[in-house]
């Protein structure tokens, strides 16, 4: 077997792994939601744990679908190259998530009231709160979608 060709087969073997290992995340994190697991209550260095899942989900989410999608390199159009970098960004801002909703929020917590003054803290943070975890719950679904039927498209373009 040539070199080339265990490469292929451990690079496939690390990405089913991967994939695996992030379902797993994922769903374990769905579950706790789902059930109002008391466990999400719990502090860890007074963060809420219910937070460092949300973070660790969003992080999971975003790589599963960067993995799942082979990078989003098999296509090397303009639009590939934009969702490409659309998903690095949600990469991104996904890990900085906790700091985020910090700065957003003003607390570990990540509460709001109607009574902070400014910005931080108030109603208006919290629509920008919830609007960026929607976006990036969301997002990599859309870029999957868009993502694949570009490559569709493009094969029935070949055909």
């Amino acid at each position: 077997m040539s070199f080339q060709k265990l490469k292929t087969k451990f690079n496939s073997l690390n990405k089913r792994k991967s994939l695996q290992f992030l379902i797993v995340v994922i769903l374990g994190i769905i579950i706790l939601f789902a059930t109002g697991s008391s466990a999400l209550t719990y502090n860890i260095f007074s963060i809420p744990f219910g937070n460092i899942l949300v973070w660790f989900g969003l992080i999971a989410l975003q790589l599963f679908a960067f993995i799942s999608t082979n990078n989003f390199k098999i296509n090397k159009t303009y639009i590939a190259k934009v969702i490409r970098l659309l998903i690095t960004l949600l990469i991104f801002v996904s890990i900085s998530w906790s700091g985020i909703a910090y700065t957003i929020s003003g607390n570990v917590n990540f509460n709001f009231s109607s009574t902070a003054e400014g910005f931080v803290g108030s109603l208006k943070a919290s629509i920008l709160y919830w609007n960026i975890l929607y976006t990036l719950i969301i997002g990599p679904f859309v870029l999957m979608i868009t993502y694949n039927l570009l490559r569709f498209f493009i094969k029935l373009k070949k055909q």
